[in-house]
């Protein structure tokens, strides 16, 4: 399991805009996130306080100060590869849209509205399969 580390100290806002993307990047991949808020007491106290927020990522990859969504995007692609159900699922999903494009495009050449219908929701139901498993799976690996 991913673990992304968040070393934080109260009354941050910098702190808050970085749980804020934490929270949303976890839609797109599975990791727990383990918020630590920083006290006099703290043993990473004097290492951390003047950089929070800081986001450690598995052990390795970390970033410090103003987060910006694109640069932890960036570090996260590179730390945590995707399991293969959820890339299975992904390509369900890209396939609902080709189905999709394919009867449209069949549709229009052949001039045959039923095979474009059967196409469309063919399509939608390959997407809509591969996003519920998709999401299934990323919750499942968010609580274990």
């Amino acid at each position: 399991m991913n673990t992304v580390e968040l070393y934080t100290t109260e009354d941050c806002g910098l702190c808050r805009e970085a749980k804020e993307i934490l929270l949303k990047l976890q839609k797109e991949y599975p990791f727990h996130i383990e918020e630590q808020v920083l006290k006099e007491d703290h043993p990473k106290y004097r290492e951390y306080v003047l950089a929070v927020p800081v986001v450690i990522l598995n052990k390795s990859g970390q970033l410090s100060g103003r987060i910006e969504e694109q640069a932890l995007r960036t570090v996260m692609k590179k730390q945590f590869k995707p399991s293969r159900s959820i890339l299975i699922f992904k390509f369900l999903e890209a396939m609902g849209f080709v189905t999709v494009g394919a009867g449209l495009f069949y549709g229009v050449t052949r001039n045959d509205e039923w095979t474009e219908l059967y196409f469309f929701l063919a399509g939608i139901a390959l997407f809509a399969v591969g996003r519920i498993l998709e999401k299934r799976e990323l919750k499942k690996a968010q609580t274990t």
